[in-house]
């Protein structure tokens, strides 16, 4: 074989690995554990956010997030959790800030989904 052949083929590989790893600084991703809807919110278990800015949230609940059915995202991240649930994905959770859904549970801004492993 050709030298720079080789060499070629050893630098797509590395360029691959790190096109198609996961970012290192990123929200850590997760799969969702159980799910529960009591009066129009959704409670979930997943891993639970950065509470270094989050003074509202209670480390002993037995969820650690919750969202309104009725708020203007509610029903998007009602789906994305059905999807989860359904397909095995893992998820990425990016927090609100604030405990508005339920007393001591995060709220999400955003529920992203990922790929499932093939």
């Amino acid at each position: 074989m050709n030298i720079k052949y080789c060499v070629f083929i050893i630098l797509s590989l590395l360029w691959l690995s790190k096109a198609f790893a996961s970012p290192q600084n990123g929200p850590p991703h997760a799969f969702l554990g159980e799910v529960k809807i009591a009066n129009n919110v959704v409670f979930f278990q997943a891993p639970p956010p950065d509470t270094d800015n989050l003074d509202c949230f209670d480390t002993n609940a037995p969820f650690q997030w919750a969202f309104s059915l009725n708020s203007v995202d509610g029903p998007s991240l009602y789906r994305a959790i059905l999807a989860a649930q359904s397909g095995q994905a893992q998820l990425v959770i990016v927090p609100a800030g604030d405990c508005a859904a339920a007393h001591g549970l995060a709220r999400p801004a955003a529920i992203t989904l990922l790929r499932a492993a093939q």
